[in-house]
């Protein structure tokens, strides 16, 4: 039965390209497209920011509430079913399709994307099972927020840099190959 899901794209994160090399060195393991992710990173941010100042100018959560219904769908699909069924990578895929893909492994990103589906689903708990809206619901959407930010501004992803630190303090096993980070910025040789 998984055997046959995985055909039809669920339960894969990212694709391997036969013969790929990346900054020079071969990559046979999966990878998605950074420009996809960038943009997937700058949509959620534009909302994120929309959500955040409405709550916190006028302490309406009514966006957030939104918002973190539907980040935590997308992150749910990213992590568990796979990248092709998230949303915002559809739409981001979309927006980037005429430009020349830019690969980086997939297991740091699906690593940074575990950080989001934990945050999201922490605000799930907080809105809608103890009711909780304040301070905690902003700071968790602020550190959202400059998350997305780094990524779509500056190509910095986060836990991508959380991920290749715990491979370094061999908390993450290391693999045969070092998945590649944008920009090259993680390689761990």
């Amino acid at each position: 039965m998984i055997n046959k899901l995985k055909q039809f794209g669920f339960f894969q994160y990212g694709k391997v390209i036969p013969g790929l090399m990346i900054y020079g060195k071969p990559a046979p393991y999966p990878v998605l497209n950074e420009r996809a992710v960038r943009a997937g990173a700058g949509i959620a941010f534009a909302l994120g920011m929309f959500a955040f100042f409405h709550a916190f100018y006028l302490g309406d959560f009514l966006y957030i509430r939104i918002l973190v219904v539907f980040l935590f769908v997308d992150f749910f699909m990213k992590v568990i079913i796979g990248v092709k069924f998230s949303p915002l990578s559809a739409l981001a895929q979309l927006i980037v399709h005429n430009q020349a893909p830019e690969y980086v492994g997939a297991v740091q990103k699906r690593f940074a994307w575990s950080i989001g589906l934990f945050l999201a689903t922490t605000m799930i708990f907080l809105l809608f099972v103890f009711d909780v809206q304040g301070p905690i619901n902003l700071l968790i959407c602020a550190t959202c927020l400059i998350f997305m930010f780094a990524e779509s501004a500056f190509g910095i992803c986060v836990g991508c840099k959380l991920y290749t630190f715990l491979k370094k303090l061999g908390i993450i096993r290391e693999t045969e190959y070092a998945p590649v980070c944008p920009g090259n910025v993680c390689s761990i040789d």
